[in-house]
């Protein structure tokens, strides 16, 4: 059989060659781009609630620390809904500087009564209403007593409390024309690190998500 043509068209072979290696190439771009933009959104809006938790996890540190606790139904509605889904994440977000702030004030306090903090350690639980509870667990060096320190920070927050009446109304109407969501701050006094532990190892929200025991979502 006769082959006709073939040293003439050397260019024209190569050409076809590598139109046909560069739309290859191209493929393969879209589909590693493809991949990439699938695992980006295994966030909000999947079906699945365990993806989503893993997200969170992957990329808030407050998460993969085991001192955030969220509400499988609260989890669920986020998981499905991109508006709630901003919500929680950028709660997330604001926990580092909240845990600073939060630190920074309870040091100053102490240190007013001759105390120095040196442990301190914050828990987070949002509820199936997305309302925020936050413990926070410490543990003080002073010269007076855990008791007596107590009943002193609690003077002292009494007073201010009663001070700022006023400007915790306004704080709370302004709170229901925004979509901030409502946070509640418990302190818990501990004689020593290792019993702060031992109370926050018994903390827990009634229908906190857990992925092994995750079997209807």
């Amino acid at each position: 059989m006769a082959l006709t043509g073939i040293g003439n068209n050397n260019s024209n072979v190569y050409e076809i060659y590598a139109a046909q290696k560069n739309e290859a190439a191209k493929d393969a771009g879209m589909k590693d781009t493809a991949s990439a933009q699938a695992e980006n959104t295994k966030k909000a809006g999947t079906k699945s609630v365990s993806d989503y938790y893993s997200y969170l996890q992957k990329n808030y540190d407050c998460m993969s620390g085991g001192k955030v606790t969220i509400s499988s139904e609260y989890l669920k509605k986020c998981s499905g809904n991109l508006a709630k889904a901003k919500e929680l994440e950028d709660f997330l977000k604001k926990i580092p500087e909240l845990e600073k702030k939060g630190y920074e004030q309870l040091s100053a306090q102490n240190k007013a009564l001759g105390g120095t903090v040196t442990y301190y350690q914050q828990t987070w639980m949002i509820n199936k209403d997305g309302s925020i509870q936050s413990t926070v667990y410490s543990v003080t060096e002073t010269g007076m007593t855990n008791a007596e320190r107590m009943k002193k920070n609690m003077d002292e927050r009494l007073e201010r409390q009663k001070e700022k009446k006023e400007e915790e109304e306004k704080v709370k109407e302004k709170k229901e024309e925004t979509t901030e969501p409502e946070i509640s701050v418990k302190y818990v006094e501990s004689e020593s690190e290792l019993e702060a532990k031992a109370m926050m190892q018994k903390e827990r929200l009634e229908d906190a998500y857990y992925p092994k025991f995750d079997l209807n979502i």
